[in-house]
Order: structure tokens, then sequence, then C-alpha cells
């Protein structure tokens, strides 16, 4: 590689990792969806800070022919390739709503490990990658192989990012198309030209771009619980009256919160709201949209979804707040009502949206009465 393309590779690297170190701070200030998330890029905007690093230091290192920094070489070359698939890999496990769906997917971290166990052998093999006794690097027989992995790992990470946007019905869709197939296009060009290193300059690239698209969709986001808050709903609301789906309206209510923050505190309050949310996120992630429409209220819509698998839905949320509640003091107590819209029968969403609401305030009532029965039976 002549001097000139070292320079430029380097300085590419620089500045990636001077924009990268901005967002991490940025992201530190303005959390990205919820903590829990907010945690994962930030690991993911630090491994990419690494990679860099790596790319930097053995680009550096090679400059030089001194058999006393092979060692050297061959380490940064084997961590290097060793982590290449780590970012998409963390990447494509950062849109699973609950930790039950990472578990169901692991399997997809057996390329990871393989991809790890052929890097660690190519410090004495060269199957990847080989540094010779002048400290001169060159790629093995079996270079692909973590190129493929990573290409793989991107390619899931663009779709998981693409299916998220629709969801989420983000509307700058070929912006976000164009970020996620960065880092891919990099990849590509690193695999034909020898010379040529875009992958970590790209992706850098990528997940800036993402946070700055995702600080645009926070406006939709509420900051306390992390699910799509009063602005997102009416915006959804607003969608299903020009859309020909039939939905499911479910309405909850957080029981008890005035007489929990007289007798614990508002911090506990405050974690009964955040507990709350998550559990509804958690037990309806997979069949609809989870909102929080005011104080202690929410909402989850569900498009074109049948009353069996509904019901089955309520029956697994009201078993897992009862396990929850098994090991707190102060019980999260959730009234809820449903109701179906059906966009051919000529009433409006908001309409449905009332029926569920009577139908919570139903369940709220019998959940008052009955434990007015129990306080009877006690005495």
């Amino acid at each position: 590689m002549s001097k000139i393309k070292i320079t430029a590779s380097i300085s590419t690297d620089i500045l990636a990792i001077i924009v990268l170190c901005l967002t991490i701070y940025l992201v530190k200030k303005n959390p990205l969806v919820n903590n829990n998330k907010n945690k994962i890029y930030l690991m993911i905007l630090v491994l990419t800070v690494v990679l860099l690093i790596l790319e930097i230091f053995t680009v550096l290192i090679e400059q030089s022919t001194s058999y006393k920094l092979v060692i050297f070489n061959r380490v940064a070359n084997t961590i290097g390739f060793s982590l290449s698939p780590v970012v998409p890999f963390t990447f494509y496990f950062f849109f699973f709503e609950n930790e039950r769906k990472v578990l169901q997917n692991f399997f997809l971290a057996i390329p990871f490990f393989f991809n790890a166990v052929m890097c660690v052998l190519s410090y004495k093999t060269g199957w990847i990658f080989f540094v010779d006794g002048q400290n001169q690097y060159s790629r093995g027989n079996l270079f692909l192989i973590p190129m493929i992995i990573s290409l793989f790992y991107f390619v899931l990470m663009m779709k998981a990012v693409i299916k998220d946007a629709v969801k989420s019905k983000i509307d700058n869709g070929k912006v976000l198309f164009f970020t996620c197939f960065l880092p891919i296009l990099g990849a590509i060009l690193q695999i034909i030209f020898k010379d040529l290193l875009l992958i970590w300059g790209s992706l850098a690239i990528s997940l800036v771009l993402y946070y700055i698209l995702m600080r645009e969709l926070q406006l939709e986001f509420d900051t306390q619980t992390g699910i799509n808050n009063r602005s997102a709903f009416d915006k959804e609301m607003e969608h299903y009256i020009k859309s020909d789906k039939n939905v499911a309206i479910v309405v909850f209510d957080l029981n008890n919160l005035k007489s929990n923050n007289d007798k614990y505190g508002h911090k506990v309050g405050d974690d009964l709201i955040c507990s709350a949310a998550k559990i509804v996120q958690e037990c309806f992630a997979d069949i609809g949209k989870a909102f929080r429409i005011g104080g202690d209220e929410f909402c989850v819509i569900c498009e074109e979804i049948t009353k069996e698998k509904l019901d089955n839905a309520l029956d697994i949320f009201e078993k897992l707040l009862a396990k929850i509640n098994e090991n707190r003091t102060a019980k999260i107590e959730i009234a809820y009502g449903y109701a179906f819209y059906r966009n051919n029968e000529g009433e409006s969403i908001y309409s449905g949206f009332s029926q569920a609401d009577k139908a919570m305030y139903e369940h709220k009532a019998k959940l008052k009465g009955s434990k007015v029965e129990e306080l009877m039976t006690s005495k």
C-alpha cells in the first residue's frame, strides 16, 4: 500500500473515530429508545471504535519489516477478524423486544463462534490471514470466511432495521435502506479491492445516520417507559381511519397509583408505571403496538387479529402479572378492556376505542369489587 493510500486510510479512520466518540457523548446525553437498547447501541459504537483503532494499528505496524513486531501484528489481526461480525450480530439483537426472543434466535450465534475459532487458529495456520517473518500481511486461503459471515449478519441487521421501520411507520424508508446498505457495500468493495479498507468507516457513517433517524423518531416515544407516546397513538389512529385494516383495541389502566404514591413515594409510583409498560410491551410485542396514552393509561392496537389470539395474549398477561406480583410489596394491578374495530361497519375507530375504554372501566369495577369481597371475607 502506497504512503498516500496509507495516509488517506488512517485519516478516514481517525475522522470516523472522532465522529463516533461525539455520537457516544450524544447518546449518553440523549438516550435512544430505552435504557436497555441505549446500552446495546453504546456497546456497538464502542466496538466499532475498537475495530477502527485495530485497523489503524495494523496499517501502521505493517510499515516496519522488523520480526519483533510480527507477534503484535498477528494478535491485532486475530482480534480484528474475530470481532468483525460482532457489530452487525449485536445490532440484529437490538430489535428484539424481550430476552425470550433473543434466546430463541441464539442459534444464529453459531457462525460468529465458528469465525472466532477459525481466526484464533489462523494465528499459527494462516488460514484467514498470514503475517510472514518480515511482518508483511497477506490474505489467507479462507479469508472470505469472516467477510461472508459479517455480510450474513449485516443482511440480517438490514432486514431487522427495515422490519422495525415498517412496524414503526418511519417515513424516511429510502434513507434508512441506504443507511443499512452502506456497510454491506463497503464489505463487498473491500473483498474485491485488496487495498481498500472501507467496512468500519462505512459502518461508522451508518451508525451516526441511524442515530439521527432515531432521534427524529424519538419524538413519538415516551421517555419514561420507552414505548410509543400519545402523539404516536394519535398518528396510528389516523392511519387506521384511512386504512382498510381491521384492528383490536386494548385499553389498560394502572389501578391504585395515587394510593401507592402516597404510601410508598413517587419513586415507587414511577416504577409501577414503567413495570406496567414493560409487561404490556412484552406480552403484546408479537401481535400489536403498545402506547402510553396518559399518566397511567396504556393502549395496544392489534392489526387483523382473532379474538382467540387476543384472549390468549391477555391470559399470558395475567399470568405474568401474577408471577411478578409474588415478589412485590407495591402490587401492580391493571384493569383492561378491548373492542374490535371493523372498517366496513361504518363506525369510527374512535368509537371502537370508546368501547374498549368502557370495557376497561367495567373490569376495573370488577377488580375493586373482588378486593372488597376479599376484605369482607378476611374480617
